[in-house]
């Protein structure tokens, strides 16, 4: 599966569907920070969740101020992280692009954009994480991330690590393929947030992905 493509495309309206009551009764409750943007459209998952070597956790979809409805089904051929495309959508590729930028500078954008993938434990748009929601949605990304678990990806928990333990594959996982991020707020693939042993593990990762 493909960040954009007909099986990415069938698995967000399935989430759609699944998460359609639930989030909109969320919503009714919750402040500003907490809302969901179902307006924007559900984000299972961002590139190639089932090839790629490095495999990015977070709690939620991000909500930036230039989102747009939709904009991660932006997609261009070669690049399954289609967010660091020069021609992305600002609403994705501000963020992502900046979150990627020290690997971007090592490897190029479209290496990255094959061998970087990201999967949401809540799909959906939110500028707060609410750790107490739980929508129908969560077994199916829970079972995503046994999937990326049963494969030799390495996994980067950057928000939300506790909640993703509940995947009983990824929490069995020895401590060579899981690897935490220093800040639980912070999501840059940098050094600094990661730790230099694991910074040049994911290199390393990257660096032998055979993507052409």
């Amino acid at each position: 599966m493909v960040q954009g493509d007909e099986d990415w495309i069938d698995l967000a309206m399935v989430v759609a569907t699944d998460d359609a009551g639930p989030a909109a009764r969320h919503n009714l409750g919750a402040g500003p920070e907490n809302a969901l943007g179902l307006h924007l459209g559900p984000v299972p998952f961002a590139g190639a969740l089932t090839t790629a070597p490095v495999v990015l956790l977070f709690s939620h979809v991000e909500w930036g101020t230039s989102a747009a409805p939709h904009d991660y089904a932006f997609e261009r051929r070669g690049w399954p992280l289609s967010a660091v495309h020069p021609e992305a959508p600002r609403g994705v590729a501000d963020r992502w692009t900046s979150r990627m930028s020290e690997l971007i500078g090592v490897f190029g954008a479209q290496h990255v954009a094959n061998s970087v993938a990201g999967l949401f434990l809540t799909p959906w748009r939110a500028a707060r994480f609410d750790e107490r929601l739980r929508l129908p949605s969560r077994p199916l990304m829970l079972a995503l991330a046994d999937k990326v678990a049963a494969r030799d990806a390495t996994l980067v928990l950057l928000q939300g690590a506790d909640l993703w333990m509940e995947a009983a594959a990824v929490a069995a996982l020895p401590p060579t393929r899981v690897i935490r991020s220093r800040t639980h707020r912070a999501t840059e693939m940098s050094p600094a947030n990661l730790g230099l042993a694991a910074w040049d593990h994911i290199c390393r990762q990257i660096d032998v992905h055979a993507w052409l």
